[in-house]
């Protein structure tokens, strides 16, 4: 039997429904269309981190950790705590100003109820240790490990320990080997120590670390996560924070640090050394009622100049050896309105500001627009506030809304439009472009619910392989429309998904694809079992479909498909005692049609790519 007719058969066998687990579940609800392997791996991290140790909801310094809560949300939390008590149970946070039903549903995976008592005393040896260990590789062996140029094996190997006490300390170390790399040598290292809110001590942490403040405009490291379908793209700094365990890049190293002055003000200072790079500066922010306000001045230092081979499109970037850029940001809310913004200047004079509003009205519904305008000659090197490609260069107005409708019906609608008003890759003049995400959901009985996706992107560009030395622009406009039922049934969770794109550009041939996919998971007391089947016809790279499916703890994966074929993917999880759990993970894509996958050094031999992964986790819990 053929590899397409055995997916074809399990296919079949599954039941057509819906539901994802619930770390992967809430990664999806943060992902674009286009997908984010270093974003989402990132998130991965710290929610399966709140997994394994769910955050005190009466523990609201704890519980602004989550990257799903705003300050005045916390805030609204603590005002209730001190009207009504403590919350007895997760549904409670329904009766709390700003916690409507979407975010008590994110948040309910990774929060408990419990009593919580300020000023407990410290017992530091009484924290959780946190041991996982794995390997992995390609079953198929590339044209690079046989001709010579890759250095390494074919392995993928990890490990990381990790020790947290409540959320007052945090210690790590890591060490990651990529396939293609030598053992011992071109390998990730990490590490960090961090505490937290001990005394006047907000954040400290030695190693490295993040830094994300305001908007992003002026400083942002590590994970920006794109907004979601119908919401506004506001974000909520956590300031100081550690970095991603195997994030290997975007990261900063030295020795960052949060005081409480008092009086509602917060002050930031931080050093960083990184390959060729210092990076240094200082954040303040202020509270007061509604308010939330910061300032922030960084600089950056590189070792050598930075220069670039002269082209047209590269005119406006960054040459030089250093930057400085000082930026206010602000988020405002009262009752229903919530207002942010931040405005940034560079060494040279130019700006770049993003900002905008957001109503919330009764019965869930909410409406926001947010305007942004960055400098073709804003310059910063670790600027990632929210755009479409960087954070200079762009100019845009985002619509964005929540309604609740008749029939239990809820929509999501997210419009872009935007201007790019200098050359930038690919695009040899300046350009224009709109983006609309359009969702709608409804429950169907209790345990069903269906959803409808629809994305309309149009681009410019330039027309791709001309012979010539005139370069022409043409329109593009892609759109995909995916829909999803989910099903639970006991212990048994069942997604099905089936999605189509189209691509289609004024000169160049058009392309379209197709996907459909059937998930099964199941859990019991000690196992867990996840398994996706999926068949694709994609005509195209433009027309690339990103495929969700579940992952182990820090090998989290987002393929993008293209061709003709099939892929089958499962993952096993098994308790082998309270402490230690062994996963499994293994990967099938198969292109019937093709005789070698991939190009140059990553090509291999036959029609099937294979993957393979196993992991130990040992957990102990010193408060036993």
């Amino acid at each position: 039997m053929s590899i397409v007719r055995r997916i074809v058969l399990i296919l079949t066998l599954m039941l057509p429904v819906l539901a994802t687990a619930q770390v992967e579940d809430a990664i999806e609800q943060w992902l674009t269309e286009e997908g984010s392997e270093v974003a989402a791996a990132e998130l991965s991290d710290q929610l399966l981190q709140f997994r394994l140790e769910p955050v005190n909801v009466n523990d609201t310094l704890a519980l602004a950790t989550l990257p799903f809560l705003s300050p005045f949300q916390i805030k609204a939390l603590r005002n209730y705590i001190m009207l009504y008590g403590q919350l007895l149970s997760v549904a409670e946070l329904h009766m709390v100003p700003g916690f409507d039903s979407s975010v008590v549903a994110l948040l309910e995976p990774f929060v408990e109820t419990k009593p919580y008592a300020e000023g407990n005393r410290m017992e530091w040896w009484r924290g959780h240790h946190t041991i996982v260990s794995g390997i992995g590789g390609t079953v198929e062996e590339a044209e690079g490990y046989r001709n010579g140029n890759y250095e390494g094996d074919r392995l993928h190997a990890l490990f990381t320990y990790t020790y947290k006490y409540r959320n007052h300390v945090s210690l790590r170390l890591s060490a990651d080997k990529d396939p293609t790399e030598p053992w011992g040598r071109g390998n990730y290292y990490g590490y960090h120590l961090m505490l937290r809110d001990i005394g006047r001590l907000k954040t400290l942490v030695v190693g490295r670390y993040n830094l994300q403040f305001g908007q992003g405009v002026t400083l942002w490291t590590g994970l920006a996560p794109f907004n979601l379908t119908g919401s506004s793209p506001v974000r909520y700094a956590s300031g100081v924070r550690q970095a991603g365990v195997f994030n290997e890049q975007d990261w900063q190293q030295g020795l960052a640090t949060t005081v409480a002055l008092g009086h509602g003000l917060d002050l930031s200072a931080f050093g960083s050394r990184t390959d060729g790079e210092w990076l240094g500066g200082l954040h303040g922010t202020f509270r007061h009622g509604n308010l939330v306000a910061g300032l922030t001045a960084v600089g950056t230092w590189l070792d050598d100049s930075l220069s670039l081979r002269d082209y047209a499109y590269n005119r406006t970037y960054f040459r030089g050896d250093r930057t400085l850029n000082l930026g206010l940001d602000a988020l405002y809310q009262r009752g229903p309105l919530l207002l942010f913004g931040e405005v940034s200047v560079g060494h040279n004079g130019r700006m770049a500001g993003i900002g905008g509003l957001r109503v919330s009205t009764g019965g869930g519904n909410s409406f926001g627009i947010t305007a942004r305008h960055y400098d073709p000659l804003y310059h910063n090197l670790h600027a990632q506030a929210y755009s479409l490609s960087t954070t200079r260069n762009e100019q845009g107005l985002t619509l964005d809304a929540r309604l609740r409708l008749p029939l239990r019906l809820t929509s999501l609608l997210s419009v872009d439009i935007h201007r790019f008003p200098s050359l930038k890759y690919a695009a040899y003049s300046p350009t224009t472009g709109a983006w609309l995400r359009a969702q709608l959901s409804r429950p169907l009985g209790r345990r069903t619910e269906a959803e409808v996706r629809y994305a309309w992107r149009r681009k410019e560009r330039n027309v791709p392989n001309l012979d010539s030395t005139l370069y022409l622009g043409e329109r593009t406009l892609r759109r995909q429309l995916q829909l999803q039922l989910r099903h639970r049934l006991g212990p048994w969770r069942f997604t099905t998904r089936a999605v189509a794109a189209w691509f289609d550009p004024e000169r160049a041939e058009r392309q379209f694809g197709w996907l459909l996919a059937q998930e099964v998971r199941h859990t019991s007391r000690r196992w867990q079992l996840a398994a996706q089947a999926a068949l694709f016809d994609i005509g195209g790279y433009y027309a690339r479909i990103y495929l969700s499916e579940s992952n182990l703890q820090y090998q989290f994966s987002i393929p993008s498909l293209n061709g003709r074929g099939g892929r089958l993917s499962a993952v096993l999880r098994y308790d082998i005692t309270e402490s230690l759990n062994l996963g499994a993970k293994y990967t099938l894509t198969a292109y019937p049609d093709q005789e070698y996958i991939g190009t140059g050094d990553a090509r291999t031999d036959g029609n099937l790519r294979q993957t393979w992964h196993l992991q130990l986790r040992w957990m102990i819990d010193g408060r036993r």
